[in-house]
């Protein structure tokens, strides 16, 4: 698009117009440089007003037969330096991303977009696919890319554009599109510094022209930040690299070529309650003190209170990521592309608990034998537990031994309940104190490849052709070991380790297959894209302490279509429509733990259904769109109680899986820009209506229940002012409306003297301000400072109280144990100092 844009802005130079002009697609540009094109015909150019008019074009989705919004270059410069990737497009219309701190997250990251959460929407960087966005082992966008690299993110509300790579798009695909090396040798450099600790330091080097059409950079960067809670004993820890290369060849070839190297340790926040009643079920709970999610700071050697100390939960991880995209002309009017990717993942989840768990057979290790009976967990039993008596006094309750192979309901009829009913070792028996540190970890080995070729006929029509592969290992283990002194901390030494209770493997295979034609007619007022997508997935699981031999599954998805139209009326407005059927791989939860499949019907892939229709109008420095959409997403993976009526992988099951309803989604969404003089003007607003289209009495969900965490109404609107050269202002606000927090109304049975039900939770309503000034140093200046911006960054302004997100993998259909929620960020103040050399 940007190439056939430059074609017809140098045939417009000339003088072209008419038909040559509009069969080009200058229609995106005639309009936004309305009255001053004529005068560029015969002046030349100005390439800044140039520049703002393809960022308007950009803010709109202007050209695209689908919904879809980027954040520029220019939006992204506006943030803190460090500020995760994802937090970048909250201000994109029908987004909603937050979590516990204002810069990034891990645990308490979240993502929605038009009523689907961040586990049914795709992510890319640079159009490598991003895998999982899993808290646990999945990798979110930050650990592949640094912030003060990005060139722009690319946004489609809709299921993106055909051969967007992804095992999880059901509506929405988000592309993280990195800068490339400048022309000449130089570098940029920040420093940051803030609220809560934060620090960041960031370096970049860029070599120039080092080779004929050969350019590349390195860069570098540490940051930190406390949690702000208490005393801020947590901390989230992050150093990054990033290379690029690019070789340009005088055939027009070109190879990029890129690695990352990321490394996180991170202290995240705890789910809170929204209601006081809920209060003895949990730490914290928002209503009784919105400044707390209940983790503790001071070390007091007593496990039963430690085990909610801050350091003692969090997770490591380690990333290398490398990819390469060679593109190369065929002929003039052939193009071949081909992008292989390398991705490794390492880390551990950490939690501590005031017992040991008392291990099968008393063995480290206890794989099930062949032929044995599959246990559906190996965690019912733990050692040294003592029980509360009416009167609150502690007896011993004695261990419970048992061979391999036993089942979850042999262990429980032998006396073996759940440990969080019991306390360990008594205050009587502090010397002989017991407590674990249990090790969640994981590793996966992620590569594929995309390959495309491309061809036009004529001016008016293309064609395309690609396939994505893609070949995943992965796995969870879930280790113990004995703290050793749990007086002093948490500390343990690999000696230690006593317990294997998961040791999970995965082996996944994705193939990808799609075409498209795209044409334009009528002087190329009307353009038409028709394509068709298949998708197939295979994956195997075997866990050796839980059962014995390998569970295989294979799910593929009907050849899937995406067509999009896009009509021309004026040289400033335009129409658009599209349409897309979609496909979601199965989750790890049908696999896991005691889960099974209902043998009846099997389990199914989810698949959704997008549409969208809008209108985008821009006039010289005005611009608007609207925009509506409808998603059905089907074949939703829900979860009920109870044995299966037949178990296709003959486990003890306690849970079982299958296809049941899903969710309707459909909304408006409205955006608008203007520029008036030093004064620049951007919002939006969003409209949505999300719910359940099935009623699932298992998991307390009525049919037209509203879907979680998924607000009917928000806003988000910004000024900029330039009073003088040098310095430019900015101010934010986003509002969010209420957000269903809980299914419907709940019969009580867990409190005495409660009422009777339980009304459906709502996230209360917010809004949030921001501030960001820049003041750039006269061109007066000399020296290493010749090139330099100071700027300062405030989130939440007025520091209001609020919740970020909900935690849907936490939630559940008991009154006092759903609704887990995530604290918003407090004010935080954060100051730049960024220079180019």
């Amino acid at each position: 698009m940007k190439r056939m844009m430059g074609r017809r802005m140098a045939e417009r130079g000339n003088g072209l117009t008419g038909a040559a002009l509009a069969g080009a697609s200058l229609w995106i540009l005639a309009g936004l440089v309305a009255g001053t094109a004529k005068a560029a015909e015969g002046t030349g150019t100005d390439d800044a007003q140039l520049d703002e008019i393809v960022i308007t074009a950009h803010k709109l989705g202007i050209g695209e037969t689908r919904a879809n919004s980027v954040v520029d270059a220019e939006a992204i410069k506006e943030l803190p330096p460090g500020l995760d990737p994802l937090k970048m497009i909250n201000r994109v219309p029908g987004v909603l991303v937050g979590s516990s701190d204002a810069m990034t997250g891990s645990f308490s990251m979240r993502l929605s977009m038009r009523g689907l959460n961040k586990e049914q929407i795709g992510v890319s960087v640079d159009g490598i696919p991003n895998g999982s966005t899993l808290s646990n082992g999945g990798t979110m966008p930050s650990r592949l890319i640094d912030g003060g690299n990005l060139e722009r993110i690319s946004v489609s509300q809709s299921a993106g554009e055909i051969g967007t790579p992804s095992n999880q798009a059901l509506g929405g695909y988000i592309d993280f599109q990195s800068r490339d090396p400048a022309a000449t040798a130089g570098g940029a450099a920040e420093l940051s510094g803030g609220d809560v600790g934060y620090r960041r330091a960031f370096a970049r080097l860029d070599t120039g022209e080092i080779a004929r059409g050969l350019t590349a950079y390195v860069s570098y960067s540490h940051e930190q930040l406390n949690t702000w809670p208490g005393a801020q004993s947590g901390e989230s820890k992050r150093d990054h690299v990033d290379f690029k290369m690019v070789k340009e060849f005088d055939n027009g070839a070109r190879v990029k070529a890129s690695f990352s190297y990321n490394d996180l340790s991170d202290n995240d926040y705890d789910a809170v309650a929204l209601r006081a009643v809920s209060a003895p079920f949990y730490k914290a709970n928002f209503e009784t003190n919105p400044n707390t999610d209940g983790l503790t700071d001071a070390w007091t050697g007593d496990p039963n209170i430690d085990q909610n100390n801050r350091k003692t939960r969090g997770i490591d991880s380690r990333e290398y990521f490398s990819h390469i995209d060679i593109s190369t002309p065929l002929t003039d009017n052939i193009s071949f592309s081909v992008k292989p990717y390398y991705h490794h993942e390492e880390g551990a989840g950490w939690f501590y608990v005031p017992y040991v768990q008392l291990p099968a057979n008393g063995q480290l290790y206890s794989a099930v034998a062949p032929g044995g009976k599959a246990t559906g967990t190996v965690q019912e039993c733990y050692g040294n537990q003592y029980a509360h008596t009416a009167s609150g006094a502690l007896i011993p309750v004695a261990a419970v031994t048992y061979p391999g192979g036993t089942s979850a309901a042999a262990l429980k009829a032998a006396g073996c309940p759940a440990a969080a009913k019991y306390q360990m070792n008594p205050t009587s028996q502090w010397g002989a104190r017991e407590a674990s540190r249990r090790k969640g970890g994981y590793e996966m080995d992620r590569e594929g490849g995309l390959s495309e070729l491309k061809g036009t006929i004529g001016d008016n029509q293309e064609l395309r052709a690609g396939i994505w592969v893609e070949h995943i290992d992965r796995a969870k283990t879930r280790n113990w070991y004995k703290v050793t002194d749990p007086k002093l901390s948490d500390d343990y030494s690999d000696s230690g380790l006593y317990s294997i209770t998961q040791d999970r493997h995965y082996a996944s295979d994705t193939h990808m297959y799609y075409g498209q034609y795209k044409l334009r007619f009528l002087d190329s007022k009307v353009e038409v894209s028709a394509g068709l997508t298949y998708q197939d997935f295979d994956e195997t699981y075997r866990s050796p302490v839980e059962f014995a031999g390998t569970r295989e599954l294979s799910v593929h998805s009907d050849v899937l279509p995406k067509v999009g139209l896009l009509y021309h009326l004026t040289d400033s407005l335009e129409l658009f429509a599209s349409g897309s059927q979609n496909f979601s791989a199965l989750p790890d939860s049908v696999f896991e733990g005691t889960a099974a499949i209902d043998s009846k019907k099997g389990i199914q892939p989810e698949t959704s259904t997008n549409y969208d229709v809008g209108a985008r109008w821009a006039l010289g420095n005005f611009g608007f769109s609207v925009q509506g959409y409808w998603i059905d997403y089907d074949n939703r993976i829900s979860i009920q109680n109870g044995n299966p009526d037949g178990d296709i992988f003959s486990r003890d099951a306690t849970t079982t899986f299958l296809n049941q309803g899903g969710i309707t989604s459909r909304g408006v969404e409205l955006t608008a820009t203007a520029q008036f003089g030093a004064i620049d003007l951007y919002g939006n607003y969003a409209f949505n209506d999300a719910f359940y289209k099935v009623a699932t009495p298992a998991e307390g969900i009525a049919k037209g229940d509203p879907v979680l965490g998924q607000p009917r109404h928000s806003l988000y609107g910004e000024v900029g002012w330039r009073p003088i050269d040098p310095l430019r202002l900015m101010v934010n606000a986003r509002y969010v409306g209420r957000q269903a927090g809980t299914y419907g109304a709940v019969q009580n049975t867990v409190v005495a003297g409660g009422p009777a039900y339980y009304p459906r939770e709502y996230m209360p309503a917010y809004t949030l301000m921001g501030l960001s000034a820049t003041y750039r140093l006269e061109d007066g200046w000399t020296g290493p400072l010749h090139d330099t911006e100071i700027a300062v960054n405030v989130d939440n302004l007025f520091d209001q109280h609020y919740l970020a997100g909900i935690g849907m993998e936490l939630t559940t259909s008991n009154p006092l144990t759903s609704g887990r929620y995530f604290l918003g960020s407090p004010r935080t103040f954060v100051v730049t100092l960024r220079t180019k050399y």
